[in-house]
């Protein structure tokens, strides 16, 4: 049996959630899924992990790297207005 973490962020309304998931696998039975037990969600990313169970500080350190790896990025494009508008216009 092995524990293991996963942390994500998610754009809810304007405000960053942080998502802290506990999942517990089982490699000696083969073809069994892990199952989830614990599941944090909040703007605070402490208290995500401690909704989820988790107490440590090396886990959530490295799971606090992990959601900021995960947040989206987007880039911005500047539109030619007389393009979309002759677009608009057929």
């Amino acid at each position: 049996m092995e524990t293991y973490y996963t942390a994500y962020t998610k754009l809810l309304d304007f405000k960053t959630y942080y998502f802290v998931k506990k999942f517990t696998s089982f490699p000696e039975l083969k073809n069994v899924a892990p199952v989830m037990n614990a599941y944090g969600m909040h703007t605070d990313f402490d208290r995500a992990c401690s909704i989820a169970g988790v107490t440590d500080a090396d886990v959530k350190a490295t799971l606090l790297e992990q959601a900021k790896e995960s947040r989206p990025t987007a880039k911005v494009f500047a539109l030619n207005p007389t393009i979309m508008a002759a677009a608009v216009t057929g």
